[in-house]
């Protein structure tokens, strides 16, 4: 079964909803609110600051959906380096075992989904008795949160997502977990915009070869082999989307190897923009 756009548009709007569950006005704030659909508020979670998530239903769907940690745009290089670097440190990004996956997972993405957890399954367990379909999704951080519970869900809950739809996810486990998942969960499609870089973090032992040559910040980053998981939806530098391929990988990691290489720092980070880069794109597509 191929990525239902449309699907994915109002999953990408529901991804940046969750962004504003603490702000002023709360959920219905976000521009993009009344495009969903919900039939009620949704129920908003938040812990420890920065993470939050929220479950909503709509008349067809019942939508679990992750916070990520960083806005959706952001003009300070450093401020989005301080983020990235919180995620690859050796505190949080080295790789733990779970209950619910086979491999080993990103310790802060673990803990992360841990502190909601007990929260959202009352507030989904509710919802589920309606027989709608299950979808999961998230943006940056929320993406990664996204798969981990969406295994979580089949391996501990024996709750199976319909679908999971993630958007500028990093990487949250290792190979096994990647196996693990993949065999698992089929029907996940993981878009990509262009040159942001978080999609490549953590990064692969051999990408980080490569990092390292040109951003000096990369030295310090611990070499923990994380996988992506999923179908790769990527949004190229003609605004088309297509699918994995080996050639795709080399002229992904060039073209970012360049801007690093001129520290053409903005467009990585405009690149991440759930509202101002992927939504937008999606958008024109339909």
């Amino acid at each position: 079964m191929p990525a239902d756009l449309q699907l994915a548009c109002r999953l990408a709007k529901a991804s940046d909803v969750t962004y504003y569950v603490d702000r002023s006005g709360g959920a219905a704030s976000c521009p993009y609110y009344a495009d969903i659909g919900f039939t009620e508020p949704p129920d908003v979670f938040t812990s420890n600051v920065i993470n939050a998530a929220l479950v909503g239903v709509t008349n067809d769907a019942i939508i679990l959906a992750f916070r990520g940690t960083l806005p959706p745009q952001t003009d300070s290089w450093d401020d989005f380096w301080d983020a990235m670097l919180d995620w690859m440190n050796d505190a949080d990004a080295k790789p733990v075992s779970v209950p619910y996956s086979k491999g080993q997972v990103h310790q802060g993405f673990a803990d992360s989904l841990e502190s909601l957890w007990s929260r959202i399954m009352p507030s989904l367990q509710r919802l589920l008795s309606s027989n709608l379909p299950l979808y999961v999704t998230g943006h940056s951080k929320g993406g990664a949160l996204a798969s981990l519970a969406a295994l979580r869900l089949l391996t501990s809950e024996h709750i199976t997502p319909t679908e999971v739809y993630t958007f500028a996810s990093p990487r949250a486990g290792d190979e096994d977990f990647a196996l693990d998942y993949n065999s698992l969960i089929s029907s996940d499609w993981r878009y990509e915009n262009t040159d942001d870089i978080v999609p490549h973090l953590p990064p692969t032992l051999a990408v980080l070869g490569l990092l390292r040559q040109v951003e000096p910040r990369f030295q310090n980053v611990s070499a923990y082999d994380y996988r992506s998981v999923g179908n790769l939806q990527f949004i190229n530098w003609r605004g088309e989307i297509v699918g994995d391929s080996l050639l795709l990988d080399g002229d992904r990691l060039i073209h970012f190897l360049e801007l690093l290489a001129v520290d053409e720092i903005k467009q990585i980070i405009e690149d991440h923009s759930i509202e101002q880069q992927y939504i937008p794109k999606l958008i024109a597509k339909l």
